[in-house]
């Protein structure tokens, strides 16, 4: 079936560490939606960060955001779907992790970010989520809505032992995922870019079996799993890849090394002018 949605990640799929689409990227999603293709971004990003991304396509689609807690129009500002973590919930989270002194970060549905304490962790969350985090004195009591999602930053080996002890502790009650080496996630259950992209999709009106996703971290596996087709990035983590239809060849690219792999996979599956 002609592919109707493109899903991409935007962090390491899209973009590289100097968050600047290559040129090919551009050419390629510029004429996909000449054809009629509708593309969005599936970040965990909020739509501040992320909408700069939209606005220099001129995508044509509302934005999967918040590993999935909210798609919304960078256009006009409507809200397509959005999934809170239950008030109560959320303050045992908060709890929990102010407990353990991990480096955390409550985001709310309106963009901003919020942390208890400041320290090189949180510094360093901020520089690579791109959203400055207003300082709390204490998150548990300062939440009084309930939140998009949580995430906490620590070390490689950190990060697998915090999604143990979260997944131990709540088990089914939130969903737990790794979007970068250093950072780990919290949304409500069933929360996923999987499950957002096919909200976007019906909602869109485009079967499954006609959307292309790209991704290359744990966080876009299920998003791998349920498109029509799932490619992941040449670099893609173990679970990306298992999730994934195919891994994309390594394509040449002139913009800080970060290569063309969508491209690629725009040219070979929807344009139909790659070669190879």
């Amino acid at each position: 079936m002609k592919i109707q949605l493109i899903a991409l990640d935007l962090d390491g799929t899209l973009v590289g560490r100097s968050l600047v689409i290559p040129e090919r990227n551009r050419r390629a999603l510029r004429a996909a939606m000449a054809q009629g293709c509708r593309v969005t971004i599936a970040t965990g990003r909020s739509l501040v960060p992320t909408e700069r991304f939209a606005r220099e396509l001129e995508l044509n689609a509302p934005l999967i955001l918040y590993q999935g807690a909210l798609i919304q129009d960078y256009r006009d500002g409507t809200i397509i779907h959005r999934q809170t973590l239950p008030l109560p919930l959320a303050r045992e989270i908060a709890a929990f992790a102010a407990a353990r002194q991990w480096a955390t970060q409550v985001h709310a549905d309106d963009g901003t970010a919020f942390t208890a304490h400041t320290n090189p962790l949180i510094a360093r969350m901020q520089a690579i989520t791109g959203v400055p985090a207003i300082q709390v004195d204490d998150l548990v009591t300062w939440l009084n809505r309930p939140p998009l999602k949580f995430l906490f930053l620590a070390t490689p080996e950190g990060a697998r032992e915090l999604i143990r002890e979260l997944r131990d502790h709540f088990s089914d009650r939130i969903n737990v995922v790794r979007s970068h080496d250093l950072i780990v996630e919290v949304t409500a259950p069933h929360v996923s870019k999987g499950h957002a992209l096919a909200v976007l999709a019906a909602h869109l009106g485009i079967p499954r079996a006609a959307t292309l996703a790209m991704g290359d971290h744990d966080n876009d596996a299920e998003m791998l799993t349920w498109a029509g087709l799932g490619i992941a990035r040449p670099n893609a983590s173990a679970a990306a890849r298992a999730a994934a239809d195919m891994v994309a060849p390594s394509q040449p690219s002139s913009c800080d090394g970060h290569d063309a792999a969508v491209a690629w996979a725009v040219e070979r599956f929807v344009l139909g002018t790659s070669v190879g």
